[in-house]
C-alpha cells in the first residue's frame, strides 16, 4: 500500500516549533518533565518525614529508626485526539495577511493551510495544560472528561489550604473590618514551603490594593516598575494578561495578575483561567511535572512525547485529515505548598 501522507510529523513539528503561536504562564509554575513508557502515570507521593534525631548514650547501640517509605499512585491520563481536515475552500482563498498582489498557488496555500492547522492544534493542546495547571492550583484536583472518558486527579491537599472565605470575611468595601494583606499573611504560615509568587485575579488584586496597610506591605521596586526577578514571564503573546504588581515586604514573593482566557468547551463562553475574585500562593516551580504517558498509535512507534502529529489523505473524495495525539497529567510533588483563596471580591 502506497504511503498517502503528505508531511511526516518530524516536518510538521519542525515548522511550528518556529511559529510558537502562543505561550503558556500557569504552566511555568510546572517546571519539570515526566515522561512514562506505559500508558499510566505513576507518581511516588513522598510523605514530610518532621521527625528530629534522638540523643543516644555514645556507648550505647544506634537506634533503629523505621523509613515511613512512600505510596504510589497510578493515573491514566486523559488521551487527546485533535482531528482536523483541511477545507478545499481555503486552498483557493487568500491566506489572511496575505499580500493580494503576491498571491499564492493552490499547492502553496495547502502547504500553508496544514501549517496554520497544525499551530491550532498545539495551541488547543497547550491551553488545555494551562487549564489543567489552573485547576490544579486552585483545586489541589481536576477532572479529565470526555468520550468515554472521567478521570480524577487528586493530590489530596489539605481542606485548609483550598478557602472560600464565608460572607463576613468576603474582600468587599461592605466589610471594612477585613483586611487582604491580613489574611495572606496569615495564610503564608499554612503553606508547606516558602511562598514564591502570590497570583491574583484582577477583582481580588483591586480589593488587596485598596487595603490602607498596601503602601507599607509593597517593596519600592513595585513603584519603580521593575520587572526583574519574574525571569518566566512569557515574553511574546500573552504578555497583555500578565502584569507584575511588585514584592511583597515581608517575605519578598512576587505578586502578578493573570487574567488569561480560554473558550469554554461546553458553553463557548470565554472563560478566566483564573477567577477574578481568586489568590493563588506557589512556591518553587520545580514541585511541579509535566507529565506524558505513552502515544497509543503504531505510527508514532508507542513513543512517549508532549504530541505526535500524523497526516493522511481519504482517497474518494480526497479529504486531507490532521491528527494530533498527546497523553498529558499535570502533577505536583508538593501540593500542600500551593494554596487557593476565592475572596469574593468583585470589579
Amino acid at each position: 500500500m502506497a504511503d498517502n501522507t503528505f508531511f511526516t510529523h518530524h516536518e510538521i513539528v519542525d515548522v511550528i516549533s518556529d511559529v510558537q503561536p502562543w505561550d503558556n504562564f500557569l504552566l511555568n509554575f510546572f517546571g519539570m518533565e515526566h515522561h512514562s513508557q506505559d500508558e499510566k502515570i505513576h507518581f511516588d507521593r513522598i510523605a514530610d518525614d518532621r521527625r528530629i534525631s534522638v540523643f543516644v548514650n555514645p556507648r550505647r547501640p544506634g537506634q533503629v529508626i523505621k523509613s515511613r517509605g512512600f505510596a504510589v499512585d497510578s493515573y491514566k491520563p486523559g488521551y487527546v485526539k485533535d482531528k482536523r481536515t483541511v477545507d478545499h475552500k481555503h486552498v483557493f482563498n487568500r491566506r489572511p495577511g496575505q499580500p493580494i498582489q503576491s498571491p499564492l498557488s493552490p499547492s502553496e496555500r495547502y502547504a500553508a493551510t496544514v501549517v496554520d492547522l497544525a499551530a491550532m492544534q498545539v495551541r488547543s493542546l497547550y491551553r488545555r495544560l494551562e487549564w489543567m495547571a489552573a485547576e490544579l492550583l486552585l483545586n489541589g484536583t481536576y477532572d479529565m472528561v470526555g468520550d468515554d472518558l472521567n478521570v480524577n486527579v487528586d493530590f489530596a491537599r489539605k481542606t485548609e489550604n483550598t478557602i472560600t472565605l464565608p460572607v463576613a470575611g468576603k474582600w468587599i468595601a461592605a466589610n471594612t473590618g477585613v483586611s487582604p494583606i491580613d489574611d495572606i499573611e496569615n495564610w503564608l504560615t499554612q503553606i508547606s514551603s516558602s511562598c514564591k509568587t502570590i497570583l491574583f485575579g484582577q477583582a481580588a488584586w483591586k480589593a488587596f490594593r485598596n487595603d490602607p496597610k498596601f503602601k507599607d506591605a509593597l517593596t519600592l521596586e513595585s513603584i519603580r516598575g521593575e520587572n526583574s526577578g519574574m525571569t518566566f514571564m512569557p515574553q511574546r503573546n500573552g504578555m497583555e494578561d500578565v502584569t507584575y504588581r511588585g514584592t511583597l515586604a515581608s517575605v519578598g514573593c512576587k505578586l502578578v495578575t493573570y487574567s488569561g482566557t480560554y473558550d469554554h468547551p461546553v458553553t463557548g463562553d470565554e472563560t478566566l483561567f483564573i477567577p477574578e475574585d481568586a489568590v493563588i500562593l506557589v512556591s518553587d516551580s520545580s514541585f511541579g511535572y509535566q507529565c506524558f504517558a505513552s502515544i497509543l498509535d503504531a505510527d508514532a512507534d508507542y513513543q512517549t512525547m508532549q504530541y505526535f502529529m500524523k497526516n493522511w489523505v481519504e482517497k474518494d473524495p480526497g479529504i486531507p485529515y490532521l491528527l494530533l495525539q498527546s497523553s498529558p497529567m499535570l502533577a505536583h510533588s508538593k501540593i500542600n505548598s500551593t494554596l487557593s483563596c476565592r475572596t469574593g471580591a468583585i470589579l
